[in-house]
């Protein structure tokens, strides 16, 4: 996963060099509607019912509707999903798991000078499921099924490049906190992610 973190970083960096300069690029204009749609690589975090910690490495997906009330400044609504299937080992057999974990949140996006640096900070709703299925040779490991819900918080950081007068592809970076309780119990999700926006 870290090897497909930098290949997603590597081709961002290579597609902004192809770009026009920025004196040739479409100007920054934020005056209504806005929504976009992110994909990218994030690693997950959270205190299992044992109290371990336990860290997973997935693909992400986001997406955000707003309305700028300043060229600036742009309130909206933003989605985060995460969700992994992994196993883990015992001397029988190998136990399935799954987790899901979503956050929807009210944010507010912030680009100073109105320019292509932004910074945006939400807080809403967390979800988080669990799922662990193991098969009837294995009597060590208990079945869990469980779905959880609390505070969410995102932070995002990034940059975005105005392709045309209404699009603009950007690189993001998430920091994403879930309380949610047990077994995933105050879950963290950071990583990189690839932006697509379009503003009317």
């Amino acid at each position: 996963m870290r090897a497909a973190m930098r290949c997603l970083a590597g081709a961002l960096v290579i597609a902004c060099a192809s770009w026009p300069a920025a004196g040739d690029a479409a100007p920054h204009t934020r005056t209504g509607f806005c929504a976009g749609v992110g994909f990218g690589m994030e690693s997950v975090s959270w205190t299992d019912e044992d109290g371990d910690r336990a860290f997973e490495e997935s693909g992400s997906t986001n997406a955000r509707v707003g309305w700028a009330i300043k060229p600036d400044l742009v309130l909206g609504v933003e989605f985060w999903g995460w969700g992994k299937d992994y196993e883990i080992s015992t001397h029988t057999a190998p136990v399935p798991v799954d987790v899901k974990l979503a956050a929807t949140t009210l944010c507010v996006t912030y680009y100073p000078g109105n320019g292509g640096f932004f910074a945006r900070l939400g807080a809403g709703y967390a979800y988080g499921r669990i799922s662990v299925e193991p098969p009837s040779s294995v009597t060590d490991v208990p079945a869990v099924s469980e779905k959880k819900s609390g505070l969410a918080v995102d932070i995002a950081p990034g940059y975005e490049w105005r392709l045309s007068e209404r699009f603009a592809l950007g690189a993001q970076g998430d920091i994403v906190y879930l309380g949610i309780g047990e077994p995933l119990e105050n879950a963290f999700g950071y990583g990189l992610s690839a932006q697509f926006n379009w503003y009317w």
